[in-house]
């Protein structure tokens, strides 16, 4: 009895095995949906920045590289890595399959996946993140920078530039802005000067976007994402807390986020992540 309970076990395995094999073969041949929900409207002008930032407590040193689109009423920022892939599918006229669309290799991989809406009215900016496993929705109605204005000149990226300072959440910036393209609008969250912002740093070096390459606005239209269904809504400065304590005690967020059984020692996460916030308050 013992050993044909035994043998519709490892049967019954095998068959489990097997309908898994099909349900993923199934998956991987379905249309990939990157969960687009609407168009905002065509760019006029897109920037892509290098972003390189430094922590100095893992002595690590990241690189990113994000697209700014400027539209008439739109701005949006977000990940090169994402805006390549919907380029992609644009192409394909969004008919890739998950198979075909996990086989695409992006010319450079994204660290930071957080998405910023802005209008170029009133630069109320929406933003949409990512903290460990868990996907965030925010909104920021304050983002105000009050520079200063400097005769210093340099050139960023082909342009003729006007050195700005200001003082925003706790940090220094530096910014340099070209008047040659008289956009309100900077990667990340920058506004507030009379033209598009090619660089800002901080004076102790931490943190620096530059321009990269400048261009009329592509074919892709600046698409806004649907917030996936499981996105919490949080205030901008619960999810600059939130993003500390996951980076610096990863180890124990994430066993907590995935509910390890047993896990004495973080499930093998490190303890600590890079961390070096563009905000401190």
């Amino acid at each position: 009895m013992k050993q044909e309970v035994k043998k519709y076990g490892a049967v019954l395995l095998l068959c489990l095995a097997g309908w898994g094999v099909q349900a993923q073969e199934a998956y991987l041949d379905q249309p990939y949906n990157p969960g687009i929900a609407e168009k905002l409207e065509q760019p006029r002008l897109e920037c892509i920045y290098e972003f390189v930032s430094a922590d100095t407590i893992l002595a690590q040193t990241r690189v990113d590289y994000a697209i700014l689109q400027v539209g008439q009423e739109w701005t949006k920022y977000g990940s090169y890595e994402r805006y390549w892939a919907d380029s992609v599918c644009w192409r394909s006229n969004w008919k890739l399959t998950v198979r075909e669309f996990r086989q695409l290799r992006p010319p450079v991989r994204s660290t930071t996946w957080d998405t910023y809406y802005g209008r170029l009215d009133d630069h109320n900016f929406q933003i949409q993140g990512m903290v460990g496993l868990d996907f965030y929705v925010y909104r920021d109605s304050t983002a105000q920078f009050r520079w200063a204005l400097s005769a210093d000149t340099a050139t960023v990226c082909g342009y003729p530039c006007r050195k700005a300072t200001a003082h925003f959440r706790g940090r220094d910036w530096t910014a340099w802005y070209t008047e040659e393209l008289p956009v309100d609008a900077g990667p990340w969250k920058f506004n507030g000067l009379p033209g598009l912002i090619l660089r800002a740093e901080t004076p102790d070096g931490l943190q620096q976007f530059e321009a990269q390459t400048v261009r009329r606005g592509g074919d892709l239209a600046i698409l806004r994402e649907a917030p996936i269904d499981r996105a919490q809504r949080i205030s901008r400065t619960d999810y600059l807390r939130l993003e500390r304590y996951a980076a610096l005690n990863n180890a124990e967020y994430m066993s907590a986020r995935i509910q390890l059984v047993g896990s004495s020692g973080g499930g093998g996460f490190p303890k600590r992540t890079f961390y070096q916030p563009l905000e401190l308050e």
